[in-house]
């Protein structure tokens, strides 16, 4: 019988292949809890409260479980979105994240998009085939923007210290690679953990899993018997973004040379490190949209979300005539 490399003691159950380590469950989940608690309290001080953004999948549960051992959870609000996809039923997820929250006395709050913001992610992609768009825009687009929007606007609602999400290592370096790709040095400098926010409406948010790998939230999962829905959303195979054109790139890489995601995304964290310093002592306020007043690019009048939004409208209009 193979026992656990650190403990030597219980029998080893997971190969974690970026270290090469063998290692038992008890092991295994402190090596994750250990990586989360140290990234998460770089940022975030032991009484402050806050909003967790947790959909119900691998990733946002094994935040949700890790957060609710190593913080206050007097401290913690999870809070789940439903993007009100047509065909997309989401219910399995939320009753996940209703468990889980109840397990631990965390608050938890689901919000409708379609009833917070007015629009759903269904009618936007609605307004694009009725306007024929040439380029339409992704899902993913609208969806990201506006889960943002809702997430920071709760956030100031419920006067919270800071906004947590479930983003994993496979996710920041995506991020990173993405913005590198476009030559978006402003968006690339924001993705460092120490930015810093450039307006006083916007709630600083903090990754604790940024150096956890994904394949190891879905061991995670399913060995703390997570019920996670895995059914994708029906949109992410109509235009495939960016980000998931890179995703199986890297995961090629990683799997030839294990390690290979976190090494790359610490190498970046250090060059950019002096560059988002740099950009922290320069930090002024962000221009506020003249339609909604929330925070918008410099240069730009209106924000991206009103701008999306105004296609709906457009659409909503052209049908009424």
């Amino acid at each position: 019988m193979l026992r656990c490399d650190v403990c030597n003691s219980k029998p080893a159950q997971i190969y974690q292949r970026h270290t090469g380590l063998k290692l038992c469950l008890t092991c295994f989940r402190s090596s994750i809890v250990e990586r989360a608690t140290q990234e998460l309290y770089k940022y975030v001080d032991r009484n402050e409260r806050l909003l967790l953004a947790v959909s119900g999948g691998k990733d946002s549960l094994t935040m949700l479980d890790v957060l609710s051992s190593i913080h206050p959870v007097s401290k913690l609000v999870a809070l789940t979105i439903l993007e009100d996809i047509v065909g997309y039923d989401r219910s399995s997820e939320i009753e996940e994240v209703r468990k889980l929250c109840r397990e631990h006395g965390v608050e938890h709050i689901v919000v409708s998009m379609k009833k917070y913001l007015g629009y759903s992610v269904t009618e936007f992609m609605e307004a694009q085939r009725m306007l024929k768009v040439r380029s339409p825009i992704s899902a993913c687009t609208f969806c990201g923007i506006a889960r943002r929007r809702i997430v920071n606007s709760i956030a100031r609602e419920l006067g919270v210290d800071k906004v947590v999400t479930a983003h994993v290592l496979d996710d920041e370096l995506q991020t990173y690679l993405i913005n590198i790709l476009r030559g978006d040095i402003v968006r690339l400098l924001q993705s460092h953990p120490l930015s810093t926010v450039h307006s006083s409406m916007i709630v600083k948010k903090v990754k604790p899993l940024r150096k956890v790998y994904e394949y190891e939230t879905a061991i995670y999962a399913f060995f703390r018997g997570f019920r996670f829905q895995d059914i994708e959303c029906p949109y992410i195979s109509q235009r495939p973004t960016l980000r998931a054109r890179l995703r199986p790139m890297l995961q090629e890489l990683e799997s030839r040379y294990p390690g290979f995601c976190l090494r790359l995304l610490e190498h970046l964290d250090r060059i950019l490190e002096p560059l988002v310093r740099e950009q922290n002592e320069k930090v002024r306020e962000l221009p506020r949209c003249t339609l909604c007043g929330e925070p918008t690019a410099p240069g730009r009048k209106i924000c991206k979300y009103c701008e999306l939004v105004e296609l709906i409208r457009k659409a909503l209009a052209s049908s009424t005539l």
